[in-house]
């Protein structure tokens, strides 16, 4: 078997898809021969402080957008806004006011069928984690890829 053959073999998305993982999430796992459950439970955590309850976005002016979400932080439940250029934008910005710093450094989508993958690859005090979402929403599958990094993140 050559090294793609194998590499391809230890990505349960692969498996699962028959579309790759990206490059550096596919080198972090190679070798672990991961089931889909142990994959999705290792990068798409249900669990954790932060919890998503809602998401809305609506037009502004100037090419902005005003966002909503409420958030379950702990057994508390925090509404958030912001108005930016975009979904990724305002959830950072929101995650970092209720004291989830993240940085995104890899952005990656994928459609499946008619749903799309959304791999991140999120740090905050030189950790790294990759975390993922599948969701037949585009902008959703980003906020819960995003969210899933960050409860890694701040476990």
């Amino acid at each position: 078997m050559n090294s793609l053959a194998s590499t391809y073999a230890t990505d349960p998305f692969h498996a699962r898809f028959g579309c790759a993982l990206p490059r550096t999430m596919r080198d972090e796992i190679s070798g672990q021969h991961m089931s889909w459950a142990a994959f999705v439970d290792r990068f798409s955590p249900t669990t954790g402080p932060l919890r998503l309850g809602s998401w809305s976005g609506t037009g502004a002016t100037g090419g902005k957008m005003s966002f909503d979400a409420t958030f379950g932080i702990g057994d508390t439940i925090v509404a958030c806004a912001a108005t930016t250029y975009g979904p990724i934008e305002a959830l950072t910005s929101m995650l970092h006011d209720a004291g989830f710093r993240i940085e995104i450094l890899s952005f990656h989508q994928q459609r499946i069928g008619d749903e799309t993958a959304t791999f991140v690859l999120a740090e905050h005090d030189g950790r790294r984690e990759w975390s993922m979402s599948i969701e037949p929403d585009t902008t959703l599958s980003s906020i819960r890829a995003i969210v899933a990094g960050a409860n890694l993140l701040h476990r």
